[in-house]
């Protein structure tokens, strides 16, 4: 195992929501329901559907807070899909994931929160889906304090053809507050020599120092695309039709390519969401669109990597 820590840095940070009933415009979280359709969360190097289940209504712009209760086994990550349905001939359904974080309640529970939001023009709904893959690797980041981030750098161990979903199990809690870390970015990076690096940032948006057990679970890739040389800054963005079957996440990745000697190839995956379209003979699609943007200083190219978790 290979971890680098660049740096933390102690940026005021917006706490977590709390847990309340519905509102209107940004809404608290809410607690996935008990009728929620659960299934088993598989076994070694096995993604697994833990859980479906229906957003309700969602006006456009809208947002969701939702929590998963009892995140367990401790040791797999979590990844949040959609199915989108509502769309009409004359504008899709779309459905994004804002935010995503891990909480060890004072109990010492574990619970996994994310946000979504209806990024479209019309009132629709969504089947949430909640995929669960164990861990690969798993080690110990240091106490965050409460507003401060940590930068981190996983250095990979195989060739770059796997790509990577984080997890955390945070530990620290007081008897009375939580710990609460939040995954704020993750990005891939190739320097001289062709190393590549799953990069990414955790913040601490609760009112307790304390730290975690990074869950990273490492996953096959069975489709590639070459996205084209982007200049710094530049973005392109991408469509995966017939995103199939309708139960199904996905995992993306990036593989860059084009280091120089002082200057590596740094490529993030900044959006991603899910799409209901009708086609033109009726009938309904989902797909998947993603942005890439070239985050570091240097113009060169990638290859998305692509990886159903569930079917």
């Amino acid at each position: 195992m290979a971890l680098l820590l660049l740096a933390g840095w102690g940026a005021p940070a917006a706490a977590a929501p709390p847990d309340g009933p519905r509102g209107s415009a940004t809404r608290s979280e809410r607690v996935v329901p008990a009728s929620a359709t659960a299934r088993s969360t598989g076994g070694p190097g096995v993604a697994a559907l833990a859980a479906s289940w229906s957003t309700g209504q969602v006006a456009p712009g809208d947002t969701q807070g939702w929590v998963w209760n009892n995140a367990n086994p401790l040791t797999v990550a979590y990844q949040v899909g959609f199915s989108p349905t509502g769309a009409n001939a004359a504008q899709p359904c779309q459905f994004e994931v804002t935010r995503r974080w891990y909480s060890q309640q004072p109990g010492g529970e574990r619970r996994f929160h994310f946000q979504i939001r209806n990024n479209g023009a019309v009132t629709c709904a969504a089947t949430v889906l909640l995929s669960a893959q164990p861990a690969t690797y798993d080690w110990t980041v240091a106490p965050l304090a409460p507003g401060a981030s940590g930068n981190y750098r996983w250095v990979e161990q195989v060739s770059p053809t796997v790509s990577y979903l984080l997890g955390l199990s945070p530990t620290g809690a007081s008897g009375s507050a939580a710990c609460q870390l939040e995954i704020t970015r993750t990005w891939y990076l190739q320097e001289a020599g062709a190393v590549r690096k799953f990069a990414f940032v955790i913040r601490n948006i609760g009112s307790v120092t304390c730290g975690a057990q990074v869950r990273l679970a490492q996953l096959s890739v069975p489709t590639t695309w070459y996205v084209g040389t982007l200049a710094p800054a530049a973005s392109s963005t991408w469509t995966w039709n017939n995103a199939n079957p309708l139960t199904a996440t996905h995992l993306l990745g990036l593989s860059p390519w084009g280091a120089q000697l002082t200057d590596p190839c740094q490529m993030e995956i900044t959006r991603s969401w899910y799409v209901q379209r009708i086609n033109p003979d009726g009938t309904a699609q989902r797909q998947l669109v993603l942005t890439v943007t070239n985050v570091g200083a240097i113009g060169c190219t990638a290859t998305v990597f692509l990886t159903p978790l569930t079917t």
